[in-house]
């Protein structure tokens, strides 16, 4: 054993110490009033203190063994099933914090009146509601839906610009893509913690807030984007998961990672960012202030994890211009 675990030694990285961190006090946290599980929708059996932690348990060990093992390989197929499970393990988090966010809180309990009175005295307005009123198109609802839904595509966009935008070596391509998995895997799980102790609703219940409704209350409707999103919300967002963005701080790290790894294609992956961020407002998604802490939020994490635990390599000399 003592062998098995030093030959995987070389082979662990810093993302594997955090996925671990994580898996284990999202474990322990809702043993500190275990009554949190009673407010699920849909409770299943590992939704019980001690399922729930021994499911953590087995996810931190497969963290701390198996990911090293599959990278000890050297196969690219292992080394990139390494580094798809990270991301696939975001809906698993996410669904949790249906029940870590009312550890200590009463469910409806969100900061959303601090943030509306912030936007009224910085605006003198709710920018996620006029938008959508000044500028009632179907079109471009149609366009914002799309840009919001491209997110779900954004760290394989990234991983593609880095693969094949650009003249690298192997080894090359897979520093960046493991770097831009880790920094993704931290802005995602510290955006987590911040629902899990700053739960936030976010403007598309502002009809449970009795301000207003979504924008189809007033007649706004787009097309098949639109009716995606609309299906995707109905039956998977979560209150309390607004404040930062992780749509916005998510996607700048595929952002960042292909605007270096593929100058000529920043022009159109630029494009489909900056409209993804406006589209979390128009769309009565978020606050303005989301975006903004999203995106302070996303740099302030990419800048500690390059401090931290590695910038990676210059890839300027070798990008293709």
């Amino acid at each position: 054993m003592n062998s098995f675990l030093g030959s995987l030694r070389p082979h662990r990285h810093g993302v594997d110490w955090m996925v671990i961190a994580y898996t284990l006090l999202s474990g322990l946290y809702p043993l500190l009033n275990p009554a949190c599980f009673e407010v699920m929708k849909s409770r299943g059996a590992l939704n019980a203190p001690l399922p729930h932690l021994l499911l953590h348990l087995a996810i931190a060990a497969a963290a701390f063994l198996v990911l090293p093992w599959l990278r000890r390989h050297g196969h690219w197929t292992t080394r990139l099933m390494s580094l798809v499970i990270l991301p696939a393990s975001f809906a698993f988090f996410y669904a949790e914090l249906e029940f870590l966010g009312v550890v200590f809180r009463d469910f409806g309990d969100s900061f959303d009146p601090f943030l509306i009175d912030l936007e009224a005295s910085i605006f003198g307005f709710q920018p996620s509601l006029e938008w959508s009123r000044v500028w009632p198109w179907p079109w471009l609802l149609e366009l914002m839906e799309f840009a919001y839904f491209a997110y779900y595509f954004f760290s394989v966009i990234g991983l593609v610009l880095i693969w094949y935008a650009g003249k690298r070596t192997a080894d090359q391509n897979w520093t960046m893509s493991e770097n831009m998995i880790r920094d993704l895997l931290a802005v995602m799980l510290s955006c987590y913690v911040w629902y899990t102790f700053f739960p936030v609703w976010g403007p598309k219940f502002f009809d449970y807030l009795g301000m207003a409704g979504p924008v189809e209350s007033e007649g706004l409707n787009g097309w098949i984007f639109t009716d995606i999103m609309r299906h995707i919300h109905a039956n998977g967002a979560l209150h309390g998961a607004a404040f930062p963005s992780s749509h916005v701080a998510g996607s700048m790290v595929s952002w960042w990672w292909g605007w270096k790894a593929a100058p000529r294609h920043r022009w159109w992956f630029t494009t489909l960012w900056v409209l993804l961020c406006l589209s979390i407002v128009y769309c009565r998604y978020h606050y303005v202030v989301d975006l903004v802490a999203g995106i302070a939020w996303g740099a302030l994490i990419m800048w500690l994890t390059s401090r931290l635990m590695g910038s990676g390599m210059d890839v300027s000399a070798g990008d293709r211009t």
